[in-house]
């Protein structure tokens, strides 16, 4: 009997099993996905403020260039904001 409960016990606390156990709470979360983005979002705003206090002009220019990406007709992906404004200019 105690090794029968001792092969359980190890079978559950096996190395596969705490694996299987965290790949199915890991599994289908997007989560990390958009707290990650919400990170970088909120560091790339402080870093857009503290920059454009010590250097106006070269924070300036490179704002200048991603708004200049954003608004590129020839890009890959349409904005999603555009594409919304659009449907609802049609209504």
């Amino acid at each position: 009997m105690d090794y029968e409960e001792l092969t359980e016990e190890a079978d559950e606390d096996s190395t596969e099993a705490l694996i299987e156990e965290y790949d199915k709470k890991r599994r289908n979360r997007a989560d990390d996905v958009i707290a990650t983005q919400a990170v970088l979002c909120i560091l790339l705003g402080i870093l857009f403020i503290a920059g454009n206090m010590l250097y106006p002009d070269i924070v300036g220019d490179v704002f200048h260039k991603l708004r200049g990406l954003v608004t590129d007709e020839k890009s890959i992906m349409p904005n999603p904001v555009d594409l919304i404004l659009e449907y609802i200019d049609k209504l």
